[in-house]
């Protein structure tokens, strides 16, 4: 019997379906393990300055992304698109610690003054840094993927 292979966008690094999520833009943050390290760097970044913020999202985000297809980037853009369009979505939660969680951002990230506002910049950057890929994958029907 031949095994059929369920269609869909597949991980970056694995056979598993990519499922995107706002998370994996805080990928590059997470100082879990390393709050001594990238945790003291990450801490001197105003979160509440949009010029410093912009500059972190380029150097951490933008740039280091770009392991990632066009695909994989576009899919990622479009759940960002999706939760920015929801005015009662609640980009705060994202930035809470979950103190039972392998998982952590900088101190203070969960008293940021608007996380939505950071999230708007991470898209209006992505969308700048990444247009000729993203305008590739749109061109693209997602269900050959």
């Amino acid at each position: 019997m031949q095994e059929v292979k369920q269609k869909g966008l597949r991980g970056p690094w694995s056979d598993a379906l990519y499922v995107p999520t706002l998370y994996h833009f805080l990928g590059p943050f997470d100082v879990y393990d390393r709050e001594h390290t990238l945790g003291v760097e990450l801490d001197t970044w105003d979160m509440n300055d949009p010029a410093e913020r912009a500059a972190l999202i380029r150097r951490d985000i933008t740039s280091r992304y770009k392991e990632l297809s066009y695909r994989h980037r576009h899919a990622l853009v479009a759940v960002l698109a999706q939760a920015l369009q929801d005015p009662a979505y609640d980009f705060q939660a994202i930035l809470e610690h979950d103190p039972e969680s392998t998982y952590a951002l900088p101190a203070l990230w969960d008293e940021m003054d608007d996380p939505r506002a950071f999230f708007a910049d991470i898209y209006r950057l992505v969308r700048q840094d990444w247009r000729d890929d993203l305008a590739r994958a749109a061109a693209e029907d997602p269900a050959t993927w």
